[in-house]
C-alpha cells in the first residue's frame, strides 16, 4: 500500500509544477515568492526521492523530459479534480437546498398538500423530497432530515417526536351506511378489510389492530391485499372496504368529508414518528428553518 504523501513530498509537487509550467527555475521562484536556489534544491531533493531526473537542464531553462511530462500531466489532471470537488463542496455548504428523505404515502399525503406554505415563507429554499419506504443512511446519502417510523438505531442521529402514530379504521361515508349503525371492531370482521402489506418494516395491521379489542381475525374475512399506502387509501375513497387510517395521513380527507371514522376506537402504538438528522454533520439554517416548519405544521394537526 502507498504512504500517505508527506508535507515536503506536498511542496515538491506544488514547485515541480509550477517549474514545468515556466520551463524554468526563475520564473517558477518568482510566481512561488521563494528564491531560486530553493526551487533548485526542492527539484533536485524530488527527484532523488522518485530516483530519476524529471527536466532536462538547458541553457536557459529546463525542459520535462519523458518521466516529467508523464508525472505533469497526472498532478494537473489531479489538481484538477481537487479543485473541482473543492467547488462542489463550497457550493453545497452555501447551498439553500434541503434534502428530505420521506415515505411515499407522508410525501403524498401530509407533505405535498403543505409544501407550498413552506415556500411561501421560504423562497430561498429547495426541498429535494427523496421518498423511500427503507430507513435512510443519512450520512452515505447525503440526506439532511428524514421522517420515519421510531423503530431505527438512532445512536447516529438526533430526532424530534413529530407525531404519535395512532390508527383507526377509515372508510368513505357510502360504505359507513353499509356498515349499519354503530359498528364495533368484532363487526368489522363482516366487512372488506383494505389491507397494506409491508415489504420493508413491520407496522400494525388488520390482525394487531383488532387484537387490541380482543378480536380475532377470521380466515373468511374478505380482504383486498395491496404493496402501496396510497392505493390503500385510494380503494377506501372509491368505497371498496374499509382501510386503516394514520391520523397524520388521512386526518385532511377526514376534514374534507370524503373518508369517515365509522367506529370510535383507536390504537396509538408505541412507535412515534420522528423527525432525525445525523449527529455528525452540522445542520444549516436552511435545514433547521425546514426542521421547525415541519414540527410547527406537526403541532397544528395535533391541535386542530
Amino acid at each position: 500500500m502507498a504512504e500517505d504523501l508527506s508535507t515536503p513530498q506536498l511542496h515538491a509537487l506544488l514547485v515541480f509544477k509550477m517549474a514545468a509550467r515556466h520551463g524554468s527555475f526563475t520564473r517558477a521562484a518568482a510566481a512561488l515568492g521563494i528564491s531560486q536556489p530553493a526551487v533548485s534544491r526542492t527539484v533536485c531533493w524530488f527527484e532523488d526521492t522518485l530516483g530519476m531526473p524529471l527536466f532536462d537542464r538547458l541553457h536557459r531553462g529546463v525542459r520535462l523530459n519523458e518521466a516529467g511530462r508523464y508525472l505533469y500531466e497526472q498532478i494537473s489532471l489531479g489538481l484538477t479534480l481537487i479543485d473541482q470537488a473543492m467547488g462542489e463542496v463550497r457550493k453545497f455548504s452555501e447551498s439553500d437546498q434541503v434534502t428530505l428523505a420521506v415515505s411515499t404515502a407522508t410525501a403524498t399525503w401530509w407533505l405535498m398538500p403543505r409544501v407550498a406554505r413552506f415556500k411561501q415563507a421560504n423562497p430561498q429554499i429547495e426541498i429535494r423530497c427523496i421518498t423511500t419506504d427503507t430507513d435512510p443512511d443519512l450520512d452515505a446519502d447525503g440526506i439532511d432530515l428524514a421522517i420515519t417510523l421510531g423503530r431505527g438505531e438512532w445512536s447516529r442521529y438526533t430526532r424530534w417526536r413529530i407525531f404519535d402514530e395512532e390508527v383507526f379504521p377509515v372508510c368513505s361515508p357510502e360504505y359507513a351506511r353499509e356498515l349499519g349503525e354503530n359498528p364495533t371492531p368484532q363487526s368489522l370482521c363482516s366487512a372488506t378489510l383494505l389491507h397494506l402489506e409491508q415489504r420493508y418494516r413491520s407496522r400494525i395491521d388488520w390482525a394487531d389492530w383488532l387484537a387490541k379489542f380482543g378480536v380475532s381475525l377470521p380466515r373468511s374475512t374478505r380482504q383486498f391485499r395491496f404493496t402501496d399506502y396510497s392505493i390503500v387509501l385510494h380503494a377506501a375513497l372509491e368505497g371498496q372496504g374499509v382501510a386503516l387510517g394514520w391520523r397524520h395521513l388521512v386526518g385532511s380527507l377526514l376534514q374534507q368529508g370524503r373518508l369517515v371514522r365509522p367506529l370510535k376506537e383507536h390504537v396509538v402504538t408505541d412507535y412515534p414518528i420522528y423527525i432525525i438528522a445525523s449527529r455528525t454533520r452540522h445542520m444549516r439554517p436552511s435545514a433547521v428553518a425546514l426542521r421547525d416548519w415541519l414540527l410547527e405544521e406537526s403541532s397544528s394537526d395535533r391541535s386542530g
